[in-house]
């Protein structure tokens, strides 16, 4: 709610010019045109990739996303990109930048923290228990079948065409989002490669980071009792600054403190510096 208070009044949202975009992100219910949510490339890509892939899209897949958008009211506002997707296309990325600008940039650094975090749980359960239990974790909706090999995704439209996919060889992307709550969006439309969008662990506490138990912060800190809560899934010091926005410097003395005191640990994996919390500190917050 606070981000969405700040930013339900964008002009994006409002003024007349920007109906196109605003018909094609906001309105479709339950879904959203594969060509404006590209499958990403790599883990979290930035937002000049991202809107690279969305300006590249060929006009056959534009049309074809954007035709089973248009109805109603909508048709005479689309008709344009369909007749002119090339000229009409590169307004729309523009102003999906200028909205990624005002509204996502700012926050970006917060968001980021929380979406690394979840990236690296995620890799741990794949390799403590698997890709089954990885999977059959993301979100209630998504169950996997071990037995006949199929992703099975609940909660979808029924209107949705040729429910059933095959999707071998052409791979599966997971995208933990801080916007999907409370459902998870699949895509596997081609020309893209499959994507499930869950969301993120911890979006709960995205603009409101949860309070340490009261003992623990009195016996620690109010700072260091937070630290050891988010050290369940090992995190980069970098990582755990911006998911409390703090500065760097001083989240690297707390976690130096909470070495010395044998609550957590570090190890290093390629360049960077995890911090996890150690038998000791599972204790302690117990």
């Amino acid at each position: 709610m606070p981000w969405l208070s700040r930013h339900r009044g964008d002009p994006l949202l409002t003024r007349p010019d920007h109906r196109a975009v605003r018909e094609l992100a906001v309105y479709p219910p339950g879904r959203l045109p594969g060509f404006l949510a590209p499958t990403p490339e790599s883990p979290l890509a930035g937002i000049d990739d991202e809107l690279a892939l969305v300006a590249a899209t060929p006009a056959g897949v534009l049309r074809r996303d954007v035709e089973a958008s248009a109805r109603g009211a909508a048709a005479d506002v689309l008709s344009p990109l369909l007749e002119s997707p090339g000229t009409e296309l590169p307004r729309l990325v523009a102003d999906l930048r200028a909205y990624w600008q005002r509204a996502i940039a700012p926050a970006w650094p917060l968001m980021t923290g929380v979406l690394e975090r979840d990236i690296h749980h995620r890799a741990i359960a794949l390799a403590d228990s698997g890709p089954g239990a990885m999977l059959n974790g993301l979100h209630e909706d998504v169950r996997w079948d071990r037995e006949s090999r199929t992703l099975v995704v609940g909660n979808r439209s029924a209107a949705v065409r040729e429910p059933d996919r095959t999707l071998v060889g052409r791979g599966l992307v997971l995208v933990p989002s801080v916007f999907a709550w409370p459902r998870a969006y699949v895509k596997t439309a081609h020309p893209w490669t499959p994507v499930v969008r869950y969301p993120v662990r911890g979006v709960g506490a995205l603009w409101e980071p949860a309070q340490p138990d009261h003992d623990v912060a009195a016996a620690l800190g109010a700072t260091r009792a937070r630290l050891l809560a988010l050290l369940d899934v090992p995190s980069t010091t970098e990582q755990l600054a911006r998911t409390l926005r703090l500065a760097p410097g001083g989240v690297s003395a707390q976690l130096h403190r909470l070495v010395a005191a044998g609550l957590a640990a570090k190890s290093r994996v390629g360049r960077e510096v995890y911090y996890a919390r150690t038998a000791r500190g599972d204790h302690l917050l117990a």
